[in-house]
C-alpha cells in the first residue's frame, strides 16, 4: 500500500488539527505516532472519508480520498459506543454480514480461526479487554476490506494483551493493509513498515522505523546518578529510568550529562527528540 499526503490541512472553527502535512509511505502496516491532540484521529478520519480536508489531498494506492467513505476501507474508532458483546463472537460477525446483505455461513468461523480467536458458547461479555478488542477488529474485517484503519487499538490494555493485539495486526496484514494510530513508540516499532510522527498537527518525521531511529544517532546516552527523586537534567530529556536504592539508571536524549555513555538509538528516543524540538 502507498499512502501519499499532499499539504493536508484540517481546521475546526479556530483550531487547526492538521497543518500542511506532506509525506509518502509504503508498506502493509503503517503507524501514525503522536501524543494526545497531535492530530492522529483527525488524519484517520480524513483517510476514512469522514472528514473533508480544508486544504490538500490524501491518496491511497493512487486513489484520492474524498469526503464520501470509500467502500473498500474499514474504520474502527477508539470508542464505538454500543457493541454487541452480550452474544457469541460468531453471532456478532454473522449479524454484521447480514447488515451488508452478504450470506456466507462459514465466513465467521474462517475469520475467527485466521485471527486466532476461538468460537465457544460464551457470550463475549466474559472476554478480557484484549479479547474484546480482537472481536471489534474481526467485526471490522468481516466484509474483507482492502484497508483497515484503527484508532489507538492498544489503549487501555496491559502489556500482555497489548502484545496480543500487535500479533493480531501481523496476522491481518495478509488479509488487508493496516494504518493504526498510537501514542506508544514501542507499538509502532514492533510491527510497522513505515510511520509518520505528528506533533501539534504538524509532521515531525516520516519514514521507516530504521530511518526514524537514525535521526537520533549520537544523541542517546545512558548514565547513573544518585538522587532521591527523578532529576531534571539541563539540555536533555529522560526517556527511561530504573531505580536501585538511591541510584537511578537513566536513558536520556539530547546533550549528554557528565559521565554519560552513548548507546544505539531506539524509536522511542527519536520520537522524544523529534517532538521536543531538539533535533
Amino acid at each position: 500500500m502507498r499512502l501519499e499526503l499532499r499539504g493536508l490541512t484540517l481546521r475546526y472553527d479556530d483550531a487547526t488539527a492538521l497543518d500542511d502535512v506532506a509525506a509518502v509511505l509504503e508498506g502493509r502496516i503503517l503507524a501514525i505516532l503522536g501524543s494526545n491532540g497531535s492530530g492522529k484521529t483527525s488524519l484517520l478520519r480524513v483517510l476514512a472519508g469522514l472528514a473533508a480536508p480544508t486544504a490538500g489531498q490524501a491518496f491511497i494506492d493512487g486513489e484520492e480520498v474524498r469526503p464520501e467513505r470509500l467502500p473498500w476501507i474499514s474504520y474502527l474508532p477508539q470508542e464505538t459506543g454500543f457493541f454487541p458483546f452480550a452474544q457469541r463472537a460468531g453471532e456478532t460477525l454473522s449479524l454484521s454480514l447480514r447488515f451488508r446483505g452478504i450470506v456466507d455461513p462459514e465466513a465467521p468461523r474462517r475469520l475467527l480461526e485466521a485471527l486466532g480467536l476461538e468460537e465457544d458458547h460464551r457470550s463475549a461479555e466474559g472476554y478480557s479487554g484484549g479479547m474484546k478488542q480482537k472481536l471489534r477488529i474481526a467485526q471490522a474485517l468481516i466484509h474483507a476490506p482492502r484497508l483497515l484503519l484503527l484508532d489507538e487499538p492498544t489503549t487501555g490494555l496491559d502489556g500482555r494483551e497489548r502484545l496480543r493485539i500487535l500479533r493480531l495486526l501481523e496476522r491481518v496484514r495478509d488479509r488487508a493493509a493496516v494504518i493504526f494510530s498510537t501514542h506508544a513508540p514501542q507499538d509502532a516499532a514492533a510491527v510497522c513498515d513505515g510511520l509518520l510522527i505528528l506533533h501539534r498537527g504538524r509532521l515531525a518525521a516520516a519514514g521507516s522505523p530504521g530511518e526514524i531511529r537514525a535521526r537520533a544517532r549520537g544523541r542517546v546516552f545512558e548514565t547513573t546518578v544518585t538522587a532521591p527523586t527523578l532529576p531534571a537534567l539541563a539540555g536533555c530529556d529522560v526517556v527511561h529510568a530504573d531505580r536501585e536504592g538511591e541510584r537511578l539508571h537513566l536513558r536520556v536524549v539530547g546533550d549528554p550529562p557528565p559521565g554519560a555513555v552513548p548507546v544505539p538509538p531506539r524509536l522511542e528516543d527519536a520520537y522524544t527528540l523529534l517532538t521536543r524540538g531538539r533535533v
